[in-house]
């Protein structure tokens, strides 16, 4: 009896569908790879920096950088045309970190900036053609 039993079950695993499971490639970042000049206006004024975003294998890396240094960013997500990132950033001996999404239409990428002083924020982004 648990003979059959264990039959009928490899049976029943074997007329089941395998599922796939596929890593995002380098292809599937095309949409968000490159260099973008970002603005972001503060009470301050409108502060700029550039984002660039490189697929290192099956993962999105990339950095900012500002007049005050480049930055490293951490979590890099990219999926459905939206992107999200996290840059931790020292300020008066403190780290701050600001948490970005946006969506990306061609070479446009717009989105909002939370976390530290001021989140919430909108901040749009244009893919450098340098």
């Amino acid at each position: 009896m648990s003979r059959s039993i264990i039959i009928a079950f490899a049976l029943t695993l074997a007329s089941v569908p395998a599922i796939e499971v596929s890593a995002q490639t380098s292809s599937d970042f095309a949409a968000v790879l490159g260099a973008w000049e970002m603005t972001l206006d503060t009470p301050r004024g409108s502060m700029t920096q550039t984002l660039t975003f490189v697929a290192d294998g099956d993962e999105l890396t990339g950095s900012a950088t500002a007049r005050n240094g480049t930055l490293q960013l951490q979590n890099v997500a990219f999926e459905d045309g939206r992107i999200t990132f996290e840059v931790t950033r020292t300020l008066r001996n403190r780290e701050i970190t600001q948490s970005y999404s946006a969506t990306i239409q061609g070479d446009q990428m717009a989105g909002t900036v939370s976390g530290g002083r001021g989140g919430g924020r909108e901040f749009t982004a244009v893919r450098s053609s340098t």
